[in-house]
């Protein structure tokens, strides 16, 4: 009976020994923001299990990292959160030797990147995009003669947005980013916390604050089933609200357009944690997402840019093809990048960003 025992217990050992030395990387990111095969075949290559964990906001991701020990080998913050994580020490500078696509950037989003002083060193550019304006382009030829579309004018002037009401309008539930773009349209710092700057970007969102349906980062489905026509947000939306109302059989004609006043951009990207229990498994992984075959399967699924240039020729002409959404050098030097706001400045912000959503719409 004792010899069973100590047979078991060591069979047991070698089995938890076996398990323990598996390769894993785990992962924290946002849903559905690889293609369907990618990691599949990525532990198919490599043999590395990955463990995917999904966070549905970016204030988590900073949490987790921020009180350390959160077991991530490679995580996905957005540029303004990776800055914070590096000025905090919960990055660890990557070795760029050991990354064998970092050349690859495009050199627009190289001279996005190097415009964040504190995470460029920790970060790796993934994908990106813009805020702009998306639209149902039938709808709004019905109520506007030659619309501005390609221009902010379309909502901040109340002659267009009282026409595109009863339609609906949507703005993306982001302060730091309607307020940056409200600010440059005015003429004014984007990311100002001047009470007269603020007071001044309030009373222009105020004007349109009567003809806007909701406050909301997601309208894909809503502009689909045809509650709204136009949305100020993220560049991916069009991309996603034609292939949804392809797949439920409706017709449609979404677009997307860069404000030629100038817009902010944002980007995601891939980093290890200081703490990283697998960063050999992390930087496999880094190396699998960054080839262009993969990047471009990426966005063909997801609608969102890839930060790898040599990915685009590989890239659905729909996106690769839109300087909207791929803009040209001239474009690139009217967005405006994230930046780490104090929290002084940002509180103010938000204390404006708050005031114009729960004035009254009527």
């Amino acid at each position: 009976m004792t010899r069973n025992f100590i047979v078991a217990g060591a069979l047991l050992a070698c089995f938890t020994s076996t398990q323990a030395a598996e390769p894993v990387v785990r992962v924290l990111n946002w849903a559905d923001y690889f293609a369907p095969n990618t990691l599949h075949d990525f532990q198919q290559e490599t043999g590395i299990r990955v463990i995917y964990d999904v966070m549905d906001s970016s204030e988590v991701l900073e949490a987790k990292l921020m009180t350390g020990g959160s077991g991530y080998d490679l995580i996905f913050p957005g540029d303004t959160v990776a800055e914070r994580l590096a000025r905090a020490g919960s990055l660890q500078p990557l070795a760029r030797e050991q990354l064998q696509h970092y050349a690859d950037v495009s050199a627009g989003l190289r001279a996005l990147h190097a415009q964040y002083p504190q995470s460029q060193a920790a970060t790796v550019p993934y994908t990106w995009g813009s805020i702009g304006i998306t639209f149902n382009a039938e709808q709004v030829a019905k109520r506007i003669a030659n619309p501005p579309l390609a221009s902010l004018d379309l909502l901040f002037k109340p002659e267009y947005a009282a026409k595109l009401a009863d339609c609906g309008i949507s703005i993306v539930d982001s302060p730091d980013e309607v307020l940056a773009v409200a600010l440059n349209y005015l003429g004014l710092d984007p990311r100002s916390g001047q009470a007269d700057d603020l007071r001044a970007a309030e009373q222009l969102l105020l004007k349109l604050r009567p003809y806007v349906r909701k406050f909301q980062s997601q309208p894909v489905t809503e502009l689909v089933n045809g509650d709204l026509c136009v949305s100020l947000g993220y560049s991916g939306d069009a991309i996603q609200a034609q292939r949804a109302a392809v797949e439920a059989g409706r017709t449609a004609d979404f677009q997307y357009r860069l404000p030629k006043e100038g817009t902010t951009v944002w980007m995601d990207t891939m980093a290890i944690p200081n703490d990283a229990p697998h960063p050999e498994a992390a930087y496999a992984l880094i190396n699998f997402l960054m080839r262009p075959e993969r990047m471009a399967e990426i966005t063909n699924f997801t609608g969102y840019p890839t930060a790898n240039g040599k990915a685009q020729a590989l890239i659905d002409p729909q996106l690769a093809n839109n300087p909207d959404i791929y803009p040209s050098a001239e474009a690139y030097q009217r967005l405006i990048p994230g930046q780490d706001i104090p929290l002084k400045v940002m509180r103010k912000r938000l204390r404006t960003w708050n005031s114009i959503k729960t004035a009254r719409a009527d």
